[in-house]
């Protein structure tokens, strides 16, 4: 069973990729050509190269030929130009869709985020996928669109496509703010915006490939939204302390006012409006006012889902995968 795979090339497909060669699979991975170095490592692991585009529809119509599974995980994230955004997200997401139809598909994995929902009501109320969606940023709106526009699929053709929501998913590979991140809790420069007791989901790299397996293997997923994530929901200063313990490194917490996370996500959202630009680092500062909370309920219930990696094993993986920058 052939299955194809976008963003092959990115911190999730790579890790998708190995998880489905472990199990034999058939894969075909459509990149882009400037991914030269992670091309490369794809074609030692044996993968078929489809060398494609999202915003081009013909090489789209090529890459679905004789596909029965679709892992849709290509997507602006980290885009400087808020436009950018809906190109890929949104757009991207319908040519793909689009092109699927002429095939005999049998599952379509399109892969969202909890940024299509936006922040938690309040604390005490997690997200689930009943949840109004009031995205706050760009790319949570281009995410909610993406969704929109899977679900309009399966109500008008009855594409099999299912919209799986992750929180920030991190491990070996993560992107480099992340890694960032990681080293700031290291050298004990981390400041925390707030009290650092606002919610937030997170999905270890195992777990999320782990979920969206199930999510394939599943006969009742066409046309539904999961939440996949960890077992738990975390505070800023549990992850903080966690990562610090597993670093080896005495966490001492260092405060500065809520205000300056308020203020931090106006910057944000006036550069959005006004100059088209997206700086994601900034809005990371202010998402520490947030809370970004899921309930994983209907994936364990529907699915079977059961994350066995908790918080303080990832983060171990995660920081054993580090040691060289850390020690840098």
């Amino acid at each position: 069973m052939k299955t194809l795979i976008t963003g092959s090339t990115g911190f999730i497909g790579k890790h998708l990729v190995n998880a489905l060669l472990g199990k034999n699979r058939e894969i075909r991975c459509l990149v882009r050509r400037k991914s030269n170095t992670d091309i490369d490592k794809l074609k030692k692991q044996g993968v078929e190269i489809f060398f494609g585009d999202l915003l081009d529809k013909e090489s789209l119509k090529k890459a679905v030929k004789d596909v029965k599974v679709v892992y849709h995980l290509a997507g602006e994230v980290f885009a400087k130009r808020c436009s950018d955004y809906f190109k890929t997200n949104v757009q991207g997401t319908e040519n793909l869709l689009n092109a699927c139809l002429s095939e005999d598909i049998v599952k379509i994995i399109h892969l969202s985020s909890i940024g299509a929902v936006g922040p938690n009501p309040d604390q005490h109320t997690l997200l689930t996928e009943e949840s109004p969606c009031n995205p706050i940023i760009s790319y949570g709106m281009s995410k909610y669109e993406g969704e929109r526009v899977a679900a309009s699929f399966y109500n008008k053709f009855g594409l099999p496509v299912v919209s799986v929501r992750p929180p920030i998913v991190y491990g070996p590979g993560q992107p480099e703010l992340l890694n960032r991140f990681f080293i700031k809790v290291y050298q004990k420069k981390f400041l925390v915006v707030g009290n650092g007791n606002c919610l937030r989901s997170l999905c270890y790299i195992d777990n999320l490939i782990y979920g969206l397996t199930l999510v394939e293997e599943s006969n009742k997923t066409e046309g539904k939204i999961f939440f996949i994530a960890d077992e738990k929901v975390y505070t800023f200063n549990e992850i903080l302390r966690t990562i610090a313990a597993e670093e080896g490194v005495e966490f001492k917490e260092k405060h500065i006012g809520e205000w300056v996370g308020r203020l931090t996500l106006t910057a944000f959202k006036i550069l959005e409006k006004k100059f088209n630009l997206s700086l994601m680092s900034l809005y990371a500062v202010g998402t520490m006012v947030l809370n970004f909370g899921c309930d994983i309920s209907k994936a364990k219930t529907e699915l079977g889902y059961n994350p066995h990696i908790d918080l303080r094993e990832g983060v171990r993986r995660t920081v054993n995968s580090l040691k060289n920058l850390l020690s840098q």
